[in-house]
């Protein structure tokens, strides 16, 4: 019978920071991406990079215009060629998500070579026996269903185009089990096996999908642990994963 487990994991020591203004400056160039969660954070400095890297044309959204509209400065400021198209709204409206993709593909000429799905949440710690059972349940609905959404709209446009790459911002929580983050590592773990998914059925279309693990980076989502929602110890659990800067945040080359 065929092993139904993860792919094991590939451990290697940590490799520098790849810069994409330098050897990777026209990595992207001409590509329209699209990235969720681009608001801030990770999102934010995947926008960035792309930027950087020369994409022609990059697709944000996130729930905050506001937010938007400081992602949209940045890049334009990188790239004054650069367009932008931006929209707030709940990645887990289907009706939401299939009318934003089909406004922005047509915007972008019925292209997207890239999706990047990063928006997330983490839901408060607490027990399984203890935890409010509708806010346990959004962080499958933003983490997992968001993803899956978002896929299934662009999915056909990137197999008209026979090209494509999935990039889905998991989380190295995905691996483990821990008391009181049930929510999100179970969100996490089906995110990851949903983009093994997506690449086996889309593999021979020219279509590539990676689960990125970006560890500890400070953004207000590590941040918003240490609230008084949280269990004492959890201020303490984020100081020991070691986080570092957005600002490191790139992708890969062979994604890129």
């Amino acid at each position: 019978m065929e092993n139904m487990n993860l792919q094991p994991d590939t451990v290697r020591s940590v490799y520098p920071t790849i810069d994409a203004s330098t050897s990777l400056q026209q990595s992207a160039k001409g590509k329209v991406v699209l990235i969720t969660g681009a608001g801030r954070g990770i999102g934010q400095a995947i926008a960035v990079a792309f930027a950087q890297a020369s994409a022609a044309k990059l697709i944000l959204t996130a729930l905050e215009e506001s937010e938007l509209d400081e992602t949209r400065q940045k890049v334009q400021e990188i790239k004054p060629s650069i367009q932008v198209f931006s929209r707030a709204l709940d990645v887990r409206s289907n009706a939401d998500v299939e009318n934003f993709v089909s406004q922005a593909a047509i915007w972008a000429g019925n292209r997207i070579d890239v999706l990047c799905c990063n928006a997330g949440i983490s839901p408060p710690l607490v027990p399984i026996a203890s935890g409010d059972p509708d806010r346990w349940w959004m962080g499958l609905e933003v983490n997992l269903k968001g993803v899956y959404l978002f896929a299934r709209h662009v999915l056909p446009i990137m197999q008209a185009q026979r090209a494509g790459h999935v990039i889905i911002t998991a989380s190295r929580a995905a691996t483990r089990a821990e008391e009181n983050l049930s929510s999100y590592q179970i969100s996490k773990l089906a995110a990851t096996r949903l983009c093994e998914c997506i690449h086996r059925e889309n593999q021979e279309m020219g279509i590539r999908c990676f689960a990125i693990h970006p560890g500890g980076i400070v953004t207000r989502l590590l941040t918003d642990i240490e609230t008084k929602e949280a269990e004492p110890w959890a201020s303490e659990a984020v100081k020991i994963i070691r986080p570092h800067l957005q600002e490191d945040i790139s992708l890969p080359d062979m994604l890129i």
